[in-house]
C-alpha cells in the first residue's frame, strides 16, 4: 500500500494559494507542514493553463520574483509571498521541470527574452516565448526601443 501525501498539491496547496488564503500553512497540522516543499510548489505555480496570455506571464513572473527570495527560511513567510501569485480563481498549474543548464540559442528573441528575465529557465522562456504573436513581439521591442534588425526580423517570423 502507497502511503499518502501528507498534503494534496492538486486539491489543497494550488487551490489555497489561488484563492490567495494567506493562513492557509499556519492551519496545517505540524505532520502536513512536514509535507510543504516550497521548491515543489514553486514549480507548479510558475505555469498556468489559461486562454488569456497576461495570467500564464503573471503567474510566471510573479512565481520567479517570489522565489529570488528563496534565501528566506521561515516556510510561513515563503507561503505568505507565495499566496501573493494567486489570482482570486483556481487555475490549472501544470509541472515546470527544473531546467537542465543552458542550452544552445537558436532565436535571438528568445535570447532577449533570457537577458530580460535572467531569473528564468529554459523551460519558462520557452512558454513566454510561445505565447508572444508578432504584434505582441514587436510591441515589446518597442517598448524596450530596440533597434536591432535580427530581434526584429525574428518578430516579424512569429
Amino acid at each position: 500500500m502507497s502511503k499518502q501525501p501528507m498534503l494534496d498539491m492538486f486539491k489543497r496547496v494550488l487551490p489555497a494559494i489561488d484563492a490567495r488564503n494567506k493562513a492557509f500553512y499556519e492551519n496545517l497540522t505540524d505532520e502536513e507542514k512536514k509535507g510543504f516543499s516550497p521548491w515543489l510548489v514553486q514549480r507548479y505555480l510558475s505555469s498556468a493553463e489559461s486562454e488569456n496570455r497576461e495570467i500564464i506571464e503573471h503567474y510566471l513572473i510573479m512565481t520567479n520574483e517570489i522565489y529570488n527570495l528563496k534565501d528566506l527560511k521561515d516556510p510561513e513567510i515563503v507561503w505568505k509571498l507565495m499566496s501573493m501569485v494567486g489570482i482570486g480563481k483556481t487555475v490549472k498549474h501544470p509541472y515546470v521541470a527544473p531546467g537542465k543548464g543552458k542550452k544552445k540559442k537558436d532565436n535571438p528573441l528568445k535570447d532577449f527574452l533570457q537577458n530580460k528575465h535572467p531569473n528564468l529557465n529554459n523551460q519558462e522562456i520557452e512558454i513566454m516565448f510561445s505565447s508572444l504573436s508578432k504584434t505582441s513581439a514587436l510591441n515589446m521591442l518597442d517598448q524596450y526601443n530596440v533597434k536591432d534588425k535580427n530581434l526584429l526580423v525574428a518578430a516579424n517570423d512569429l
